[in-house]
């Protein structure tokens, strides 16, 4: 784990010093004219605010594995840290229940607008969807600078595509102690319009080379993610758990819910408290009565 976090800060160190070097040219105006000036000082604070120049109870800029800036924010104390990626199209408040929950039981919390989403800015196209497979970039950013800044135990959870992101990084990234998945597909997007690129998220594809133990919720009437999840269980190697739950919410709206959300923050909650307590692989099924087949009409592309 010490190299680990050495490496880390290595990798963020490397992608500061170019903005930094920028930074003080452009403080000292020279060779730079005031629009270039700013736009130095832009890309600078992209990847030194995280480095320490920020108070982590605030939002920040933090540069992503292929330097793209996205905005984070870091709340609590300690060395045990959850990471969550938000479902798409919404943004990091959406996991505003869940944070104050994991706070309270003394994690620390990061969380982040994906790339096009919330307070981050757009790279291939003002369209949300066409910035969805380059997501998991933000998810290797965000190891390196928990490593980084001392996290001895990590932890990941992702909803909807920000879960289906987690499984493909959690498949080479050997970090975590645990990951989860809430209402997540299989690959991102499922059903992509006529002029979209050709690269999709894809999380089932390796998902059985994730050996940490893993959680998966889901509502039983939520369109095709009963499908996806129990896919996602099935492929999974042991330690595994897939929790389903009679309602046909989706991703952080599960945890928003008056019913069937203390049930799935207690989940969680208890999973993180002790991963290594699921015994196998373990089905939790509220909604005996679904069947993931029967609920998902694909329409021939799933």
């Amino acid at each position: 784990m010490l190299r680990r976090m050495q490496e880390s800060r290595e990798r963020l160190n490397s992608l500061a010093a170019p903005g930094l070097a920028l930074l003080r040219a452009a403080l000292a105006h020279r060779l730079l004219g005031p629009a270039a000036a700013l736009g130095a000082i832009v890309v600078a604070l992209a990847v030194a605010v995280p480095l320490g120049l920020g108070t982590q109870s605030d939002a920040f800029v933090l540069a992503s594995s292929d330097g793209q800036p996205f905005v984070a924010e870091v709340e609590g104390d300690g060395d045990r840290w959850v990471l969550l990626g938000h479902m798409y199209p919404t943004n990091r408040q959406t996991w505003n229940r869940l944070t104050e929950r994991l706070l309270a039981e003394g994690y620390r919390v990061m969380r982040w607008d994906f790339r096009c989403h919330g307070a981050s800015r757009c790279v291939v196209s003002d369209r949300k969807i066409d910035d969805g497979p380059d997501i998991y970039r933000e998810w290797e950013a965000a190891i390196d600078y928990a490593l980084a800044e001392g996290a001895r135990e990590l932890y990941g959870f992702g909803a909807s595509f920000g879960g289906t992101s987690l499984m493909q990084v959690a498949a080479y990234r050997d970090e975590f102690v645990a990951v989860g998945a809430i209402s997540s597909p299989n690959v991102f997007p499922n059903a992509p319009p006529e002029d979209y690129r050709s690269e999709r998220l894809d999380g089932l594809r390796s998902v059985q080379e994730i050996s940490v133990p893993k959680l998966y919720i889901v509502g039983a009437r939520n369109w095709c993610a009963y499908l996806y999840s129990d896919r996602f269980f099935e492929r999974s190697v042991a330690p595994s758990r897939l929790v389903v739950l009679e309602t046909d919410l989706h991703g952080t709206k599960i945890l928003d819910d008056g019913d069937v959300g203390p049930i799935a923050m207690e989940e969680i909650v208890t999973f993180l408290a002790n991963p290594s307590g699921v015994d196998g692989k373990e089905e939790r099924n509220l909604a005996p009565d679904a069947d993931p087949q029967h609920e998902c009409d694909t329409g021939g592309d799933d």
